[in-house]
């Protein structure tokens, strides 16, 4: 049945009858109310409900009534009916405010504050909308029609609209609730145009403290509250007109301004009349006792009945206290005691509703208590209770069911309600039900065991694990299929979320399968949907090697999400469906899925916890496809929406792949950051797979950073996580970081251990990702092994399997590896597409020039030598006509003046010489605007400090790389000296720029540079001539003359060479054109030494 009574108190303001207007405190409370907040505490019938909803009926203004009680220990109980209250005062908000959920509870303060601020921009919404004629009147105090009375004090700005919040009998709240931090922490948001009013018998309790000192509330007292004898005075002529001056004056002062005491010396009065008037010493509960008795005693007996009966009801909804009483007149008895303010007000808004006030409620109740007998007292409780649970108010329903001791009415009320519940958040409240019942009835039934592992669930796993196997086994027993799908569903749960031991899982799936032939059956779509989703994440976590397997059942729960659409659910299979997806390398469908989910999100609006978890997701799908700048926006996207939402389960892992996607691109000061985030964003006690990606990033930061020992150290503090964690793709990687630290330790039998093992898991799970990144590695230890034949091999099947699905890379990525790997690719020849498209993509920085880079992705690349052209990646660039002139005449002189730190002086006197300073900066800037156009960005042509560089890690300039060789070759080891020969002189096709000759400014690198060529020829041809490579010796002179014709050495040299390969021919003809250039040209004959070499050749044969 609905809840509509248990509703309709909680959020409904007292509807008011013959109130008397207090304008003395109606000023007080303008002046008080330019704090957000304001306390009023007084003792129990002062009038402070009273005084609140006539002050906002006389003033007009809008306002959400709440009142609370014990229920209101659980926050989550609070939250749901503040919801309701909400919805009520802003009903144009289809959207309805956020339930407590379990995963809010680690920031559940944050969750308050984010509650309230977006309550309050509702209120203030729903204010400025309707403005002041939505407020009308809640009793005879006032009508719509009239003027608000003229307010003294603090007047509200003209044209501004505000709203009350109003918080009533605060004081039931238990003290030991986190109600009290949590309210404060809400009371934070609360903006302009937006008041609070708490109502207590009791002071503020500590949490409101740091409200106080900070000047946002204030406090009314009883000595405030209290009536003076002008209000008295109003008060009793209101009811008895005719009363003496005198007796009203006795009356006041016996009372002391005591609103409940003067109701009830008036009632007496009307009983006794001339009576004298006196209040006997005590507490104010006490002498309201004496009073209320004496009325009590005189009234009819059958009124009494109904008076006792009815104290049960919190809310006494006429049919309702007519059902239990079997009194048919209940409406005109409610309806008297109301019209005569004894202590029962008519709930506003409603046309049937009361409620006794607390003190004559408590009264009422310890006079039932007195009258009846045991037995009848516990059956009042226990038909009030039903009537309560039947009407939907479950708190009193249940609290009365406890009471009693029917405690089978309490599990009852279990079984029927917890589902809501706990789709509510309101876990707690349901735990407090099932710990009230005696063990033995909880043991009995096993719907209790199923609720109470539910309600444990994610806060206590092992309690939670515990009461679901026990549930599991009685439900077995009973042969109750829901109770069977539903327990097992819930132990997948605790073991999935818990993310330590996902190895029992396999157990699961066991049990599942053979359930389906016990049990084929299931007894509702919803348990159907619930059942084979979780069938489908045991799958996903464990059952990588399956493909058909896991498909088959997502292709089910796809069919039953068509007939039972929940938002919730389709989240979490698209979230470990990614994870699969990512785990097996489908990179593609992962991305389709991936963005699907944005769409449904952007549509559907699940829950933050959903939302979150997608946005973890897509951010690893955009980092382990490179996309980093999209990864790092999508998990801080995830981790503003957890702090706006106060879910903060998966803060940890967000941080943990932005440190990764900080990583790879060498971010390392950032990652740094977010991997200490990692640890202190953990609420609680990390989970097991916080631990693990915390030691993981913590591995791959030293090893980038070149520290085994605390790469080492990391990764085997969680060696025996991994094992118990259960993941093979966890633990392939796991092996792949440990070969990286045995490799950097020259432990070669441990890389080879580790390395077979991920080898091992890759095919086992069938990953093509795992088993591509593996092999990777392997190739990059086997070369560095110098294991040609096995590096080549495995690097072959690795960039063939990655460039069949578009693999870049996953954790512990090194570039320094990858080039190297990525160099040696191109080198071979293989997959040269492939292996460039990932240098782009990576933004891979070449290798150094004396290298070659044989097809190595440059942006660009510039040819100097014996021609000039520039080629980018995307195709020869086109530079004919006078526009790009300068630039490219720009572009060469950084080239000839050596290509870094260039200053822009010397470039501006070499280009435009005439040119006056001013005229000549002002060229310079325009000009190397155009070419970085030209070459296609600032990071190929750098100016900083007033000099000009070419970025050697974007553009490659073959005389620069000459420039470099020829200086490695003067300082490197003979062994070393003849590859870079061989290098320099492949380089070399001709003279620097020869089509520039006629620029000044070229001339000295040009000779630079040939003069450094030939010594290296001469060097490389006597090495090859000393090892007895003769036909090799000869291509090096033969290079040298077509540098220089007139270098006579290299014909002696070349003559040799022939001598030695038994060409006599070419020896001859080498000679001949010695003597006829140097003829020609020098008009001088061959030196002797010349002569004496030509001389041995002829003697030779």
């Amino acid at each position: 049945m609905k809840a509509e009574g248990a509703e309709s108190v909680k959020i409904t303001r007292p509807g008011l009858s013959r109130v008397v207007q207090r304008s003395r405190l109606f000023a007080l409370l303008d002046r008080k109310l330019e704090k957000t907040v304001v306390w009023i505490t007084s003792p129990a019938g002062s009038g402070k409900t009273t005084l609140v909803a006539s002050y906002l009926d006389a003033r007009r203004q809008p306002c959400l009534w709440y009142r609370c009680d014990e229920g209101d220990s659980d926050p989550a109980t609070f939250f749901y009916y503040m919801g309701l209250a909400a919805r009520k005062a802003a009903p144009r908000y289809r959207t309805p405010l956020p339930l407590l959920k379990p995963q809010y509870l680690a920031g559940i303060s944050l969750f308050a504050r984010r509650y309230f601020e977006n309550l309050c921009s509702r209120l203030v919404s729903r204010a400025a909308l309707h403005g002041s004629s939505s407020a009308a009147p809640s009793g005879k105090g006032g009508s719509k029609k009239e003027k608000p009375p003229a307010k003294t004090g603090v007047s509200h700005p003209p044209g501004k609209e505000e709203f009350t919040i109003v918080l009533d009998n605060y004081q039931d709240v238990p003290v030991d609730s986190p109600f009290h931090d949590m309210i404060a922490h809400g009371f934070d948001m609360i903006p302009e145009g937006i008041h609070v009013v708490v109502i207590s018998r009791s002071g503020p309790p500590p949490a409101f403290a740091r409200l106080q000192a900070g000047d946002r509330m204030d406090v009314l007292e009883y000595g405030d509250i209290r009536f003076t004898l002008g209000e008295s005075e109003k008060l009793v002529w209101g009811r008895i007109p005719d009363l003496d001056r005198k007796r009203v004056a006795a009356m006041h002062e016996s009372a002391e301004g005591w609103a409940a005491g003067i109701i009830l010396m008036l009632e007496r009065t009307k009983l006794e009349g001339e009576r004298a008037e006196s209040v006997p010493d005590g507490a104010y509960e006490r002498v309201f006792d004496y009073f209320a008795g004496e009325i009590f005693n005189k009234t009819e007996k059958g009124i009494q009945d109904f008076l006792l009966k009815t104290a049960f009801l919190p809310v006494l909804a006429v049919p309702l206290a007519e059902k239990l009483t079997g009194v048919v007149d209940g409406r005109r008895i409610l309806s008297a005691l109301n019209r005569n303010n004894y202590f029962t007000e008519k709930l506003a808004g409603s046309g049937q509703d009361y409620q006794y006030h607390p003190l004559f409620r408590d009264f009422l109740l310890n006079r039932a208590r007195a009258k009846f007998t045991p037995d009848e007292w516990t059956v009042a409780q226990r038909e009030a209770a039903l009537l309560l649970d039947q009407s939907g108010q479950i708190e009193d329903a249940a609290r009365l069911y406890g009471d009693a001791g029917d405690w089978q009415g309490l599990a009852r009320m279990v079984m029927d309600h917890a589902e809501d519940l706990l789709a509510q958040g309101r876990s707690k409240t349901v735990e407090e039900w099932i710990a009230a019942i005696p063990g033995g009835i909880t043991d009995d039934q096993p719907w209790l065991l199923y609720w109470a592992g539910m309600c444990s669930f994610p806060f206590d796993m092992p309690r939670a694990r515990r009461y679901l196997k026990r549930a599991f086994a009685s439900f077995k027993t009973m042969d109750d299929t829901a109770g069977i799908y539903l327990s097992w569903a819930g132990i997948v749960d605790v073991y999935s979320y818990e993310m330590d031991e996902w190895r029992r899982l396999d157990d699961c799936i066991e049990i599942f399968e053979g359930l389906r032939r016990t049990h084929p059956s299931f007894p509702s779509k919803e348990i159907a949907l619930i059942a084979s989703s979780r069938m489908l994440i045991s799958l996903t976590l464990r059952k990588t090697d399956q493909p058909q397997r896991v498909h088959r059942w997502l292709r089910r729960v796809d069919n039953l999400l068509q007939e039972t659409p929940s938002i919730d659910i389709r989240m979490d299979i698209v979230f470990c469906t990614s994870l699969y997806n990512l785990w097996k390398g489908e990179y593609h469908k992962n991305a389709i899925l991936l963005e699907t989910a944005e769409a449904d999100i952007r549509h559907r609006k699940p829950s933050p916890f959903s939302v979150i978890r997608i946005k973890l997701m897509r951010g690893i799908h955009f980092w382990v496809t490179a996309q980093y700048d999209s990864a790092l926006h999508t998990l801080s996207e995830g981790l503003d929406i957890a702090g706006k939402s106060g879910v903060h389960v998966f803060d940890s892992l967000l941080w943990s792949f932005m440190a990764a996607a900080q990583m790879a691109p060498g971010r390392m000061e950032m990652a740094g950051e977010s991997i200490r985030n990692q640890m202190t964003a953990s609420p609680g006690t990390p989970k097991a797979l916080d631990l693990y990606f915390y030691h993981f990033n913590s591995a791959w930061h030293a090893i980038l950073a070149g520290n085994a020992y605390l790469a080492a150290e990391n990764l085997e503090t969680i060696s025996a996580n991994v094992a118990k964690m259960g993941n093979p793709y966890y633990r392939a990687l796991w092996h792949i970081g440990m070969a990286q630290v045995a490799f950097m330790q020259e432990r070669s039998r441990e890389v080879g251990n580790h390395i077979r093992a991920a080898h091992r898991i890759a095919r086992d799970m069938k990953s093509p990702v795992v088993e591509w990144y593996s092999l990777l590695i392997d190739a990059y230890f086997l070369l560095r092994q110098g294991r040609e034949k096995e590096g080549l091999l495995s690097l072959r099947r690795g960039l063939s399997l990655g460039g069949k699905h578009g693999y870049v890379h996953l954790e512990f990525y090194q570039p320094s590896l990858m080039r190297f790997l990525y160099a040696r690719a191109l080198k071979e020849g293989i997959e040269p597409d492939y292996v460039k498209g990932l240098i782009r993509k990576l933004g891979l920085t070449p290798p150094s020039p004396e290298h070659d880079p044989g097809e190595w992705p440059y942006p660009v690349r510039i040819y100097s030598l014996g021609r000039f052209a520039v080629i980018r990646y995307d195709g020869v660039l086109e530079y004919a006509g006078k526009v790009q002139k300068k630039p490219l005449e720009m572009l060469k002189a950084v080239i000839a003046f050596g290509g870094v730190n260039v200053p822009a002086d010397r470039l501006a006197n070499a280009l435009w010489p005439d040119a006056d300073g001013d005229l000549a900066h002002k060229s310079f800037e325009m000009t190397l605007s155009r070419l970085r156009r030209l070459l296609g960005g600032e990071n190929i042509v750098r100016y900083s400090a007033g000099q000009l560089s070419l970025d050697p890690n974007y553009c490659w300039v073959d005389s620069l790389a000459l420039e470099h060789i020829i200086g490695l070759i003067r300082k490197s080891p003979p062994d070393d000296v003849a590859g870079l020969c061989e290098r320099a002189v492949s380089l070399y096709e001709g003279p620097f720029l020869p089509a520039d000759s006629g620029l000044r400014w070229t001339l000295s690198k040009r000779e630079m540079l040939q003069i450094g060529l030939l010594r290296i020829i001469d060097t490389a041809g006597r090495h090859h001539e000393k090892e007895g490579q003769w036909e090799r010796a000869a291509e090096c002179y033969r290079k040298g003359l077509d540098t220089d014709d007139l270098a006579e050495a290299f014909y002696q040299r070349l003559i040799v060479c022939y001598r030695e390969l038994g060409d006599r021919v070419e020896a001859v003809r080498t000679y001949n054109r010695c003597r006829r250039i140097l003829k020609e040209k020098l008009e001088i004959e061959p030196s002797a030494e010349t002569r004496a070499v030509y001389s041995s050749l002829l003697q030779a044969t």
